[in-house]
């Protein structure tokens, strides 16, 4: 599972290809961290290619039920599409 959709980053590069490595639960504070790897492209990340960034993004507190009880890596593709400025509209894949 992944989204695409072009962004920019901060090298100068427009990644297209964006996925979720790891979903941080903190169940004591209510914190949820997603940490995002954007790629160039789907053809170099599945060719082996490394990130052109890893960024951590902090899930409010007010959603942290949302990532209780279900499958997490799905939910943070959905908060990130109704969540962060640029992924709107973006297509999974």
């Amino acid at each position: 599972m992944a989204i695409l959709k072009e962004l920019d980053s901060n090298y100068g590069i427009n990644p297209t290809y964006h996925r979720v490595v790891c979903v941080s639960i903190n169940a004591l504070r209510r914190e949820v961290t997603i940490c995002l790897a954007s790629y160039f492209s789907k053809e170099i990340r599945d060719n082996g290619g490394q990130p052109i960034e890893t960024i951590d993004i902090n899930v409010p507190s007010e959603d942290y039920d949302l990532f209780l009880g279900g499958n997490i890596y799905q939910v943070s593709y959905c908060w990130l599409k109704e969540n962060v400025i640029g992924f709107e509209e973006a297509a999974d894949i």
